[in-house]
């Protein structure tokens, strides 16, 4: 796993002023290299010792050993946050369908990279151990829910994908702690989605959320993230890679929902292609 992945997932263990120095780091990834321990603690507005508290909650000796594994993540994995040049009708310059393809392939070896098989699992658990599934997204990212709705109904299991922001909160209203709401952004920070997520949390709903690499309002409300890269900016011609990536993610939380009880699975998908078959005679 990443350490950007790890210095995530780890958050809720960390304080406050340790919390500040995460956040710090996420968004100044690439100034790391020629920050001491000391510039850090300034420019998070708290202490050097804040800074090492952090570096060994997430397992290291100290901040030098978490540099090191820091800087090298880094550089291994490159996740674009507002990179424009990719949009292939944004630019105005012409390039062929080849080119939208491409992008489609490397967005998908991204999130490889990024790819946590346990959350993955752990998600699936929670989902087909749920009284209650909702699946929540607007715009592209709604008809990624509606993928999702489809595959679990074929094992059986009733999912509702929501897309009209007064259904979500209507529905989010009624969930409890025997439920689960996956929510699917990839910026994590729509407010329709937000507002939703709110409640879900506040009705002790479990949270599954499907977004990309990164800090986001979110991620941070989520249980469990399942994070996509992304090559797209907010400002976009329509969702392509994303959308690739969140579907591709769908299917690999789909396949492992399925193995949580793989005869079950079978059994109901044979009965859903035998019904599909009785109406075509």
């Amino acid at each position: 796993m990443s350490v950007l992945l790890s210095m995530l997932k780890n958050k809720e263990s960390l304080s406050t002023s340790e919390r500040a120095v995460l956040d710090y780091l996420i968004e100044n990834k690439d100034e790391v290299i020629d920050l001491g321990v000391e510039k850090i603690a300034e420019a998070a507005y708290t202490s050097p010792a804040s800074v090492v508290r952090m570096c060994q909650k997430l397992g290291y000796k100290g901040f030098k050993d978490f540099k090191i594994d820091f800087i090298l993540s880094n550089a291994n994995v490159t996740i674009a946050e507002s990179d424009y040049q990719h949009d292939i009708i944004l630019t105005k310059k012409y390039q062929d369908g080849k080119t939208a393809i491409k992008n489609n392939i490397r967005i998908l070896e991204e999130t490889l990279k990024i790819f946590d098989e346990k959350s993955v699992e752990d998600a699936a658990k929670i989902i087909m151990g749920a009284r209650k599934i909702l699946i929540y997204g607007k715009g592209s990212s709604y008809l990624v829910c509606r993928d999702l709705e489809m595959k679990l109904r074929r094992i059986n299991k009733l999912a509702i994908a929501q897309g009209e922001s007064h259904d979500q909160l209507i529905d989010a209203s009624f969930l409890n702690e025997e439920d689960v709401a996956i929510f699917i952004s990839n910026s994590g920070k729509t407010k329709e989605i937000i507002n939703s997520a709110l409640l879900a949390k506040d009705n002790k709903a479990k949270i599954v959320s499907i977004t990309k690499f990164g800090t986001s309002t979110l991620a941070n409300l989520s249980d469990i993230v399942l994070y996509t890269s992304s090559i797209e900016g907010e400002f976009r011609s329509a969702a392509m890679s994303s959308r690739i990536s969140q579907l591709s993610m769908v299917d690999a939380l789909y396949t492992h929902c399925a193995y949580v009880d793989i005869d079950r699975s079978v059994k109901m998908l044979e009965k859903t292609y035998e019904t599909f078959k009785k109406t075509k005679r």
